[in-house]
């Protein structure tokens, strides 16, 4: 399949070579990007494969690439969720994985040939980026491109805001990033969740008790916090229950570098009612080893892994029965804690749907500002 406009070609991946320029692409384009970081070209790899990715199955995928004079300027991928157009969008489509040389030709190639796949499908609205699902990196960079990314953060020059809306999209939502360091943390939030002066904000149970992760059990571990993450997350808009394979998949992929002190979970009579997640920035060790690991990456990934001073809150949720009592703000502010004791001192808290008001009055409670918005756009076809 290829699609030809004026000197761009358009064609979908079906061999191992087109595969190959479809992954390698980002690592040509950000070479000279001093904020990019590189992912390992391996995991890179592993997202198409549904032995290592589970993922794929159940959504329908097209990927394309472009080139210009034989050369390859641009990628982009077709994705179609059955289980998020029943729950929130029907006829929704997504385009992911948008990577492009500064060229309107370029872009508006690759949207034709996503949307025209897409249609081929029943899509009738189309809505990105996101890579593969909402569980992935979402959103379009449009704000705060000063600072590098975050672990499993979306990147991108500022200049794709202007293809995309070009192409047609329009603004269908914003999630926003927050920064936190040790010294956010304002007596109101770190004090007892009962007993005097608590306010009434607080929980009314005086059983509401914070804990870490157990290293030992890490399989019952998991478990329980697939299950805390299904329910807790149920009602917040483009979320869809992610099965057991995929969670357990993504658990076995933080293993190396987690660390059970920084996994905090808010019990209430001995039941888990909520949990946070504080993840070390391994983007800080992975910067400067151009996604490869050999011959010497291994080793200057080991060495640089224990001395990350930075992090980011990847997950956090409360049962809805327990939201609005503090408790949110109670998980985060253990976990900044435990991350000073294990020298985090700062990072991201992230990424916070715009129109989720109770939980960005909880981080901004806590100090922390805004450093960066993604955007996520939509298009009717």
């Amino acid at each position: 399949m290829a699609r030809v406009d004026g000197s761009v070609e358009v064609t979908a991946v079906e061999s191992r070579a087109d595969s190959s320029a479809f992954i390698g692409l980002p690592y040509r384009l950000y070479r000279d990007d001093p904020h990019w970081v590189p992912p390992l070209r391996m995991t890179e790899r592993q997202r198409w494969s549904p032995r290592h990715n589970s993922s794929l199955e159940g959504r329908w995928v097209r990927r394309f690439v472009a080139r210009r004079d034989g050369r390859v300027v641009g990628r982009i991928a077709a994705v179609v969720d059955p289980a998020f157009a029943a729950r929130w969008r029907p006829g929704a489509g997504f385009f992911g994985f948008f990577e492009t040389t500064d060229a309107a030709a370029v872009s508006g190639a690759l949207f034709s040939a996503a949307e025209s796949a897409l249609r081929s499908q029943g899509v009738t609205c189309v809505i990105g980026p996101v890579n593969l699902s909402t569980q992935d990196e979402v959103g379009l960079l449009i704000d705060g491109f000063a600072r590098p990314p975050t672990l499993l953060s979306p990147y991108n020059p500022p200049w794709y805001r202007a293809l995309v809306e070009a192409a047609g999209y329009g603004p269908c939502r914003d999630y926003h990033a927050y920064r936190w360091t040790r010294d956010q943390l304002p007596a109101r939030a770190s004090r007892p969740a009962s007993g005097p002066g608590a306010g009434a904000e607080t929980h009314p149970s005086a059983a509401l008790a914070l804990r870490t992760a157990d290293p030992r059990r890490w399989d019952e571990e998991v478990r329980r916090l697939h299950g805390l993450y299904n329910a807790s997350f149920a009602g917040v808009w483009g979320f869809v229950p992610i099965t057991w394979d995929e969670f357990a998949e993504r658990a076995a992929s933080f293993k190396p570098f987690y660390r059970p002190e920084l996994v905090v979970i808010a019990e209430v009579d001995g039941e888990a009612v909520g949990f946070g997640l504080l993840l070390p920035d391994v983007n800080v060790a992975l910067a400067g080893l151009g996604g490869r690991l050999l011959p010497f990456g291994w080793l200057k990934l080991m060495r640089r892994v224990p001395r990350i001073r930075s992090g980011r809150v990847i997950l956090l949720g409360v049962l809805p029965a327990h939201t609005g009592r503090g408790v949110a703000a109670r998980i985060v502010t253990r976990m900044i804690e435990e991350g000073g004791k294990a020298g985090i001192e700062e990072g991201d808290l992230s990424l916070v749907l715009d129109d989720n008001v109770r939980v960005r009055r909880v981080i901004e409670g806590l100090g922390c500002p805004r450093v960066r918005t993604f955007r996520l756009y939509e298009k009717v076809l």
